[in-house]
């Protein structure tokens, strides 16, 4: 289900924003998040895990996400994004590597970002 990556990180979930809660605001922590409730605003986090009843509408700036839910807005993350089957996102995704499942629904833009280094300077 995660690559072998991502799967360590989110291991060691640090914020849970619970099924019944709604939350308006943005959220910045180094670590990993899971949300099962409503957030409206930006999540800006080390991983960000978006369970099956979750509503996310802002932009989300991570390392890793895996999206069970619905997510409305643009997701940066540096490594991975992985959108499962029954998911939602509606907004424009960069990332290093991209799996999006059977049975999700993704509109929007994707670019992948790669890095390699050639003289020191950084590619994009």
């Amino acid at each position: 289900m995660f690559k072998k990556r991502s799967k360590n990180l989110f291991d060691a979930v640090e914020t849970l924003i619970g099924r019944n809660a709604i939350l308006e605001g943005t959220i910045k922590t180094g670590k990993v998040v899971r949300i099962d409730g409503k957030i409206k605003g930006d999540i800006d986090a080390l991983g960000v895990l978006i369970g099956t009843e979750a509503e996310v509408v802002g932009d989300i700036n991570t390392k890793a996400i895996v999206v069970y839910g619905l997510v409305e807005g643009n997701i940066n993350a540096s490594e991975t994004i992985e959108i499962m089957p029954k998911a939602k996102v509606v907004g424009d995704i960069k990332t290093n590597i991209l799996t999006i499942a059977e049975g999700a629904y993704f509109d929007g833009k994707s670019s992948i970002i790669t890095k390699e280094i050639d003289d020191g300077a950084e590619k994009k």
